[in-house]
């Protein structure tokens, strides 16, 4: 009977255990605080691609670096789960160099463009507590991007010019922004996210679409 008792006791330790801490993991109560600002700072990898056609010979497209910086709001309607709209300020580069066929022979593009937009994602963030003091996000959702400026540079050894960035490429993106960060003592942020735009942003002849890497630092007030 007593080995029957510490065995009833041993498990109802271990279950209540169990318990208390998925409940921790997964805090489903209220929030303390529905509204929390942050700042973010960090850099990026993007590009936009062009799409095969039967004319291209080569058709290449390196990732290149940036920087964003902005804000995000958390609206918490349970711990566990916020929607988060954010603004930020990004800049975008990329490499290319294209060779295709046209009337009279081989035409070659090499060059480089530079751009900066005003990019607002809307996410909803999953928010798991794997310890005391780090807290994991799984993001996702949509994202809307306003062209600012920038510059298309040919440098093509017969065709050397520098063109607006817009007047090729449509100013307005949508797109989808997943990833994931982590929250060190509720205030020191981490994060990783990849956007992956959703319309072609050729204005004529070709299809491509926009992408990116961003690796972000924050502080949550």
């Amino acid at each position: 009977m007593n080995k029957i008792n510490s065995l009833t006791l041993l498990s109802s330790i271990l279950l209540g255990s169990l318990t208390a801490n998925a409940a921790d993991f997964l805090d489903t109560s209220a929030p303390e605080n529905v509204f929390n600002i942050g700042a973010r700072v960090g850099f990026n990898l993007s590009n936009n691609s062009i799409d095969n056609t039967p004319y291209f010979k080569m058709n290449l497209s390196k990732w290149g670096t940036g920087f964003d910086a902005g804000v995000v709001c958390d609206i918490n309607i349970r711990n566990f789960i916020s929607i988060q709209p954010g603004f930020f300020y990004q800049s975008r580069s990329n490499d290319y160099a294209y060779i295709y066929t046209a009337l009279g022979g081989d035409i070659e593009y090499y060059g480089h463009t530079r751009h900066y937009t005003f990019n607002v994602p809307i996410l909803a963030s999953l928010r798991l507590n794997p310890t005391d003091n780090i807290r994991w996000s799984i993001d996702f959702g949509p994202y809307f991007e306003f062209g600012l400026d920038g510059s298309d540079k040919d440098l093509s050894k017969d065709t050397k010019y520098k063109e607006d960035y817009y007047a090729s490429r449509k100013s307005f993106d949508i797109g989808l922004k997943m990833g994931t960060g982590l929250e060190f003592f509720d205030h020191y942020y981490f994060g990783i996210h990849y956007l992956a735009g959703c319309r072609n942003i050729w204005k004529e002849d070709f299809d491509g679409r926009n992408k990116a890497w961003t690796f972000t630092l924050g502080y949550n007030f």
